[in-house]
């Protein structure tokens, strides 16, 4: 009979890429890991890791094993999770940036006091790679971002999708320029100037294109992976920028944030669960805790 937690340390293997990283995961230590492989190896009467250099590599049986396999451990996983009783144990959250700072470390601070024996792990990603994480349970939950208004999509069965608000973007400009003290701003109305942007093409320039910014700007375009980067750029007198509120902190003096008035100025901000997991009492507790701190965080779409 295949052992659960020698097929647990066979797909943190294959998840991770490595017997170390997948002790990480697991909190195991590297050689628990590989007793559990060889324990399975046995029970399968198969080769399941290839030694390749310094690292490993499945077998195609493995990978089979793993396919096959991972629905049913998510599903003792969801099983153990369901029970009665006080919240306690480990919630895992996969969360963007900003919002670790602005909405998930107050959350994890509430639930710590109101739940002792309930401990959150944040893990840092970018929503792409959040969405896998939950699929493949590595994580609990992932809380992901939407620039703009969410575009009708098919249904999913397997996850469940909750509405947290949205975060409204300022455009960020220089406290002398001669839009500072608007009220407002449109991105068109940005759209010639100097910008300060993040580097790479992904949802956040493209946007930023399709409000209608970074359009022939006169100046060069200022490149940085962190919006307080950006926010430096501009604090210099050397572009403009837009940037939204959730995590952003206090600016520096002589930099203004101005409301963008453009429909679309904003992130839509959800969490996500696999449907299966999201009635126990720990994941239930985490949803409620980062729902009370939302309100807070963020405004209703």
């Amino acid at each position: 009979m295949i052992d659960v937690l020698s097929l647990r340390a066979l797909i943190a293997v294959a998840d991770t890429g490595s017997v170390t990283s997948a002790a990480t995961l697991l909190s195991y230590t590297p050689s628990n890991i590989t007793q559990h492989i060889r324990r399975l190896e046995r029970t399968v009467q198969c080769t399941l890791l290839e030694r390749v250099g310094r690292g490993v590599v499945l077998t195609e049986y493995a990978r089979s094993l793993v396919e096959r396999g991972r629905p049913i451990v998510l599903a003792l996983d969801d099983l153990a999770a369901a029970h009665d009783g006080e919240p306690a144990g480990r919630v895992r959250i996969a969360v963007f940036p900003t919002a670790l700072r602005g909405l998930i470390i107050p959350a994890v601070a509430a639930l710590a006091s109101a739940h002792p024996a309930l401990v959150v792990q944040p893990l840092e990603l970018e929503p792409e790679e959040s969405l896998l994480f939950v699929r493949t349970g590595l994580t609990d939950l992932a809380l992901v971002k939407t620039w703009g208004r969410r575009a009708e999509e098919t249904p999913d069965p397997d996850l469940r999708r909750i509405s947290l608000g949205v975060d409204r973007v300022d455009a960020i400009l220089p406290g002398d320029h001669p839009l500072a003290a608007q009220p407002g701003v449109s991105m068109k109305q940005l759209r010639h100037e100097p910008w300060a942007v993040t580097p790479d093409d992904g949802p956040y320039r493209q946007w930023i294109a399709a409000q209608g910014g970074l359009g022939n700007p006169t100046g060069p375009v200022y490149e940085a992976a962190e919006f307080q980067s950006i926010i430096e750029y501009i604090a210099a007198g050397l572009a403009v920028g837009a940037v939204p509120r959730l995590g952003r902190g206090p600016l520096p003096p002589g930099v203004v944030a101005v409301p963008l008035t453009d429909e679309a100025s904003f992130r839509e901000v959800s969490l996500v669960v696999r449907a299966a997991a999201a009635d126990g009492p720990n994941l239930h507790a985490v949803i409620q805790g980062i729902l009370r701190q939302s309100g807070s965080s963020l405004e209703t779409p």
